[in-house]
């Protein structure tokens, strides 16, 4: 059965290339959390995701997957706090 949100491993694609057109060298990538926060309209049960990696010995890892009953105004990519 196919998600209602965005797979981890394309949050991860658009991570690196969200960083590489900040100008963020790979090299600097270790440690760094990424958030990936979305609407999900179809979803039954939440109306939107928030999916946070973190990059670990140059892999990036899932570290949550939040579903949440409100919408979100703010969505995409962002550094995690």
């Amino acid at each position: 059965m196919a998600c209602d949100h965005t797979d981890p491993p394309v949050v991860m694609e658009r991570a690196e290339e969200w960083l590489r057109k900040r100008g963020v060298a790979p090299e600097e990538w270790n440690g760094l959390r990424i958030q990936h926060a979305e609407n999900t309209p179809n979803a039954k049960g939440w109306k939107s995701v928030v999916i946070e990696i973190e990059r670990r010995d140059g892999n990036w890892i899932v570290t949550d997957i939040d579903r949440r009953p409100e919408v979100l105004s703010e969505v995409g990519l962002s550094i995690a706090s």
